[in-house]
């Protein structure tokens, strides 16, 4: 067995062109493409934003104050007297005008769109597209931001924000609520509301929550995985149209004269080409990140989950070059199974993403597109990128195993008998 993987890994190795292909074109695209992207999705000062922002709110100013004295008299423990005299001065500090007049100032105005509306309504208009975010006050938020204020506990009732998916247009977004969020602490700081019993006001932590989105994922790390993932593709076919010239050379007769296992040659392939992928992958994903900084800041939990993908990837890819090998052998003229192999790639390249944005084509299309490896695998990563969460990814990687044993079970049937090759 060790002597077949031997054989196409040095078959690979000799072809110094290929070697070139494989490893230096990618990163060569991957640099040009960010170039040449580098503004089309970016943050340009001189162009003017038009930001989506729907407004929510949930919250009622006139029951504010009530729900604020029944928390200082049940939960802090405070008299009447102190009370009111409290109340009296937190009834100059309203938050949601405050958010209101910040969201409409002059800064904004230009850069940002702002829409009341209901939840429900809010929610459709941003999966069609017409929102980018949506920004709910929640009931109960201005009692809790006065109360955590005067009190020094951490507010119970944030702003929360949804998201369809991360953007730099979202992201810029949540910036600017955050924005928000600083200049209120600043606000309660110094108005001084009232008189605690530690006669000082402790600023609230935090006070807005991210619904939808974890890290963002730009071009920058895009491209690298498309990439990547469709010179897998390229080498899955290089590696079976070898296959021809061991055809010419009878090197599959010589096999079968040597009395070894015809199947030995197809796992041969089968394995060459894991290695060959993984390597080229984690070459391309390595390198991209050295030049580009593509994962700045990632643990040592991302690379072995990244590791983990890349390895799904490889054996899916495998599993693809044993469908081609098959073929190889089958055809009575080579120039025909690279015809066939070449559509197909081209066909698994626009579909997954690799030649194009997948964002750009149509929602069917993309659904068909995650069942071919390359769109599955930018998937995944896509997915492992925002959340790094392994229980997102269980599903999508499941899928690229079953296309591994699909595959691997369609080469196997296609492979020739004896006499058939």
């Amino acid at each position: 067995m060790l002597s077949f993987i031997k054989k196409d890994l040095l078959m690979f190795w000799r072809d110094r062109k290929e070697i070139i292909t494989v490893l230096v074109l990618p990163i060569i695209l991957v640099l040009v493409l960010n170039f040449a992207f580098a503004g089309l999705f970016g943050f340009n000062e001189d162009a003017k934003m038009d930001l989506q922002l729907a407004v929510v709110n949930q919250d009622d100013d006139t029951e504010a104050m009530t729900q604020l004295k029944e928390r200082l008299v049940k939960e802090a423990t405070l008299g009447e007297e102190q009370t009111a005299e409290i109340l009296s001065q937190a009834t100059l500090i309203k938050p949601i005008s405050m958010l209101e007049d910040y969201l409409h100032s002059d800064d904004l105005k230009e850069w940002v769109t702002v829409h009341e509306m209901e939840e429900t309504e809010a929610v459709a208009n941003m999966k069609e597209g017409e929102l980018d975010g949506i920004l709910i006050i929640p009931d109960g938020f201005t009692a809790d931001s006065l109360y955590s204020a005067l009190m020094g506990e951490p507010p119970t009732a944030s702003l929360k924000y949804k998201i369809e998916m991360e953007t730099n247009d979202t992201s810029t977004l949540a910036q600017i609520i955050q924005g928000f969020m600083d200049q209120m602490n600043v606000q309660f700081a110094l108005q001084k509301v009232g008189g605690t019993p530690q006669e000082e006001v402790i600023l609230p932590e935090g006070g807005i929550e991210k619904i939808g989105a974890g890290e963002s994922f730009t071009l920058t790390q895009y491209f690298p995985i498309a990439i990547g993932a469709l010179f897998t593709l390229f080498l899955a076919a290089t590696v079976a149209t070898k296959t021809g010239e061991e055809i010419r050379q009878k090197v599959f007769q010589r096999i079968l004269l040597t009395n070894s296992h015809p199947f030995h040659f197809l796992i041969g392939k089968m394995v060459s080409t894991f290695c060959l992928a993984w390597l080229q992958t984690m070459f391309v994903f390595i390198l991209s990140h050295f030049i580009l900084d593509i994962f700045p800041g990632r643990t040592i939990s991302f690379w072995l989950g990244t590791i983990g993908i890349v390895t799904l990837l490889s054996l899916a890819i495998s599993a693809l070059s044993a469908v081609f090998t098959s073929i190889s052998l089958r055809v009575s003229d080579i120039d025909v199974a690279n015809g066939i192999f070449m559509i197909v790639i081209i066909l698994f390249g626009i579909i997954g993403g690799s030649f194009v944005p997948v964002y750009i084509l149509p929602d069917w299309l993309q659904k068909i597109g995650e069942w071919t490896p390359n769109g599955l695998s930018l998937a995944i990563m896509t997915q492992w990128i925002q959340f790094e969460d392994f229980s997102s990814i269980i599903k999508p990687s499941m899928f690229l195993v079953v296309f591994f044993i699909l595959c691997t079970v369609i080469g196997l049937a296609l492979y020739p008998k004896r006499g058939e090759a």
